[in-house]
């Protein structure tokens, strides 16, 4: 499902605290409805400001069910194969005897499979990737912040106020 291209501004920021300053104006604005806010990394500032706004991320239960999953099957593969080829020793039977030595493979498949459910949930809710997106600005996957604000031109009141917030440079751009 490719999203139509709508005009609009770009507001490139330097820094963190720039970017936070805008997010928490412009949230409270109703003439910035449909923003959109680009960052090259993860900072905790701006995922406390995502959460406010859309609630916690889901891929947290992607997390969950894979390490379940995991420590699940880890347990079952040992007594399943202890079952099947017992190794007797010290007269002790198979099985649920056994079971704290269970515990390492239990750890590791938990290990495994949450951290491949984490990156498949990240794929998943970021609905990513999408070849048909186009790059906003080259400079946001090296050291700048972005606003996006569609159907909006670059003399308006929202780019000023943009410019006022700290933006270095707004522009219009044919869409995303």
């Amino acid at each position: 499902m490719a999203r139509e291209k709508v005009p609009g501004i770009v507001a490139i920021f330097s820094y963190l605290d720039d970017i936070c300053k805008t997010v928490e104006t412009i949230d409270k604005r109703r003439d910035f409805d449909g923003h959109e806010v680009y960052s090259h990394t993860s900072y905790h500032e701006l995922i406390h400001l995502a959460e406010d706004k859309y609630g916690s991320s889901e891929v947290k239960w992607f997390t969950l069910v894979g390490a379940l999953t995991g420590v699940c099957s880890g347990f079952a593969m040992c007594l399943w194969m202890d079952y099947d080829w017992p190794i007797v020793v010290g007269g002790k039977t198979a099985g649920i005897y056994s079971l704290p030595a269970y515990v390492v493979f239990g750890f590791e498949l938990m290990i495994l499979l949450g951290a491949l459910a984490t990156i498949l949930g990240m794929f998943v809710m970021g609905r990513f990737p999408n070849p048909k997106d186009t790059v906003l600005d080259p400079r946001l996957s090296d050291d700048k912040f972005a606003v996006y604000l569609p159907g909006v031109s670059p003399d308006s009141e929202q780019a000023k106020l943009l410019k006022d917030l700290g933006a270095e440079e707004v522009y219009s751009t044919t869409g995303r």
